[in-house]
């Protein structure tokens, strides 16, 4: 006859004599988390993202008149609402797509560097970015090719005087 089956073990294997004592670590640490008000959820969230989003030229991407990537992050010019690809100024031509290029044409060849700073209303990050110095928001404003936000006071009259000079969106029919 068979001696019955013997659930608990009077002796560890040679291998599970270091996992006893760490498992009772574990439970203890797990204890721990939750006595000071942390889940063990908390543990296991991802890092925040960075407050700083930068790239060399060879991976800036535009992806419309106010959004790029840089690298795998895509951020959108903060304070700055450029038309989408396909958008028809008055003068019939794709503003949407000028816009891109302009913006384009102020990242070539040329390092990014983004500061975030929240995001829009799709929970997209918005951030402040210069190019060699230059901030492309206020860049891109000035040359006419994106409208300012009305919270963006200081680019307001940046776009104020691209209408009035009839540059980018506001050129005249013909231009």
């Amino acid at each position: 006859m068979r001696s019955p089956r013997r659930i608990f073990r009077g002796q560890a294997a040679p291998g599970q004599r270091l996992l006893r004592p760490l498992a009772g670590l574990a439970a203890a640490a797990v204890a721990g988390l939750s006595a000071a008000g942390l889940s063990s959820g908390a543990v296991n969230r991802p890092a925040p993202a960075p407050e700083r989003v930068s790239a060399e030229a060879a991976g800036v991407a535009v992806i419309d008149g106010a959004t790029l990537r840089l690298g795998g992050q895509v951020v959108r010019l903060r304070g700055v609402e450029a038309p989408s690809r396909g958008v028809l100024c008055s003068n019939g031509h794709d503003c949407g797509g000028q816009a891109a290029s302009a913006l384009a044409e102020l990242v070539r060849d040329r390092r990014v560097e983004c500061r975030l700073m929240g995001r829009d209303r799709q929970a997209r990050p918005l951030a402040t970015c210069e190019a060699g110095g230059m901030d492309l928001g206020r860049a891109i404003v000035a040359l006419g090719w994106a409208h300012a936000d009305s919270d963006a006071s200081g680019l307001t009259g940046l776009e104020s005087q691209a209408r009035q000079q009839g540059r980018g969106l506001w050129a005249p029919a013909g231009n």
